[in-house]
């Protein structure tokens, strides 16, 4: 028993906690929480894309991360084409054998066009890297 409570004392307790980050542009806003799981890894991904105006767009949010060599990659946008006032949510987890240092959203409103503007979130730092 004593030695399973040092065993908990020694695990970061971040690694537990769930991560957020959030950004609005106009007509959509975009979340995402997260576990982290290790140097590369995000457990318990959630994307929520939220259409805020009725104005024929499609709300998008994407996932964005740094690796370990501080270059960024960007994730597939997930699109919630249920208009007005709806939000849509995708689970998921990520991978990158590249490391992940930090975590970040975007989110826009689409038309035929593309976006018209598009936020970025403030980045999370990995603290189990």
């Amino acid at each position: 028993m004593a030695a399973a409570a040092g065993a908990l004392l020694v695990a970061p307790a971040s690694a537990a906690a769930s991560t957020s980050t959030d950004c609005s542009s106009p007509g959509a806003y975009g979340s995402a929480t997260w576990t982290w799981a290790g140097r590369g890894a995000l457990r318990d991904l959630r994307l929520t894309a939220v259409d805020t105006a009725d104005d024929s767009r499609i709300a998008g949010v994407r996932l964005y991360t740094l690796d370990t060599a501080g270059h960024t990659h960007y994730r597939q946008w997930r699109l919630n084409a249920n208009g007005s006032g709806s939000s849509q949510s995708w689970t998921t987890s990520l991978d990158d054998a590249r490391g992940i240092s930090r975590v970040g959203v975007k989110a826009a409103a689409f038309d035929d066009r593309g976006y018209r503007q598009l936020c970025g979130s403030a980045s999370s730092a990995n603290p189990l890297r």
